[in-house]
């Protein structure tokens, strides 16, 4: 799969940022953007400060892992 080097909006980083947030799976994100999940990942960390990324994350686990429980 060959991905198209480009610049996302400002709209585009900020509808990932809240779909991140929301506990969206990265790799679903990605192909949404058509980018990869480094992309995603390495977008949100910078529209954060190390805590607010570092809380983000572990908010993450736990959401993803509650989702998982309901399936």
């Amino acid at each position: 799969k060959e991905m198209i080097s480009r610049r996302l909006t400002k709209a585009q980083k900020a509808e990932i940022l809240e779909a991140y947030k929301a506990g969206d799976n990265t790799n679903l994100i990605a192909e949404k953007y058509n980018c990869t999940p480094n992309t995603i990942n390495r977008t949100v960390k910078t529209l954060l400060s190390e805590l607010e990324y570092t809380l983000l994350k572990k908010n993450r686990s736990k959401i993803s892992y509650k989702k998982e429980r309901l399936v």
